[in-house]
């Protein structure tokens, strides 16, 4: 076989493992942050449940719907400790060094898992530009939204109810049970309102409509209408109301697409920079992966994650930033990617134009620059 199709061979092979265990370390990493995620947002939406301040029902498809949010920013998260792990076990167990013998370097390992690095961007792209702000909003819908029985076993008396949307409110002096005593109630559909002061109401639920029942008051329909003012007393009076707002038909793909062109410009900044993310935490992530010997393949680990959670803190912040006002402030989310794909670079090709010294033969520098990292981020949490 000809040397340059053996060494070909060899780089093929070289390849394709190195992808493969990188693709089934983020795989697993992906699986096991997903789960915890998970698990955190049904242990908080039951203590809602709990405290009566959600529907117990809704929780299963709030938490299906949040999905492929929680999918989008964990991809980039994943790949990024997926090449840190299996690089830096590569060099503790000296795995790494076949492939500098075979002639390659840390540029060749970077085009190895750029093809990944691509598969992964246009995952979360898709995910982040078009399913996850449409579901998510949903979602917030679902838990914004609550039948009026449910609003109606949450008020109390003596203080003002407010209903969801603003559609109307409701007073009463007293509450046994299902009877409200001495109500003062105002609905509104847009069109028209009405006021109705009554002694008591009750309510029977019948599914789909909600009954609403009156006894001995007034009511007033057009209060705010020069001309169609009615006020007339009664003794029994039935209202119907709609039981069932949150209703989660016409998701549809034309859907998705309407709604990623609605977005607001900080909101498509940011579903733009999580999969670019990908690719600058590759670089970071190859850069930051050499494990010295008897120095424990783990050992970068933290430093890795503090790095993503300093990264992800700016994009959060430089989004906050963005004012309409200011025409600059939409490039500081670039600014942010610049910065952190200068670091991947320098830490990818400084050893080929920076001769060692003590305070990088020792691992200082990096000590001290995710000490700073850290500082900062403290710093803009607490502040």
């Amino acid at each position: 076989m000809h040397h340059t199709s053996q060494g070909m061979y060899k780089k093929n092979i070289l390849s394709k493992s190195l992808n493969i265990e990188v693709l089934k370390s983020s795989v697993a990493i992906l699986f096991i942050f997903f789960f915890l995620v998970i698990g955190s947002r049904f242990v908080g939406y039951f203590e809602q449940a709990s405290e009566g301040l959600l529907d117990p029902n809704i929780i299963l498809k709030v938490v299906v719907l949040r999905f492929p949010d929680f999918i989008t920013l964990l991809i980039p998260f994943s790949f990024f400790l997926g090449v840190v792990v299996t690089i830096s076990r590569m060099y503790a167990e000296n795995e790494i060094y076949g492939y500098f013998s075979a002639g390659l370097s840390k540029n060749n390992l970077l085009k190895f898992l750029f093809p990944q690095a691509i598969a992964f961007f246009f995952s979360t792209l898709i995910l982040s530009l078009f399913v996850a702000p449409y579901t998510k909003e949903l979602s917030k819908d679902m838990l914004s939204v609550d039948s009026f029985q449910d609003q109606f076993e949450s008020i109390k008396p003596n203080k003002i109810f407010m209903f969801n949307e603003g559609d109307g409110f409701i007073y009463s002096d007293k509450k046994n049970d299902n009877v409200l005593e001495g109500v003062t109630i105002f609905l509104s559909d847009g069109d028209s309102s009405s006021l109705i002061l009554s002694d008591s109401m009750t309510f029977q639920n019948h599914g789909a409509e909600l009954d609403l029942k009156f006894e001995d008051g007034k009511l007033h329909q057009g209060i705010f209408e020069s001309k169609n003012q009615i006020t007339s007393d009664f003794g029994k009076l039935k209202i119907p109301i709609d039981n069932d707002t949150s209703s989660l038909s016409g998701l549809s793909l034309s859907k998705l697409f309407d709604y990623s062109l609605k977005s607001s410009k900080s909101e498509f900044l940011w579903n733009i920079s999580i999969p670019i993310t990908i690719f600058i935490l590759l670089l970071i992530g190859i850069s930051i992966s050499k494990v010295e010997p008897r120095q424990g393949r783990l050992s970068v680990f933290f430093p890795a994650i503090a790095i993503y959670i300093f990264y992800l803190s700016l994009l959060i912040l430089t989004r906050d930033l963005i004012d309409g006002d200011n025409s600059l402030s939409q490039y500081y989310i670039w600014l942010t990617h610049l910065l952190f794909l200068l670091i991947g670079l320098f830490g990818l090709f400084w050893q080929d134009f920076l001769k060692p010294n003590i305070i990088f033969k020792k691992g200082y520098f990096p000590r001290i620059m995710l000490i700073i990292f850290i500082i900062f981020l403290f710093v803009w949490i607490v502040s």
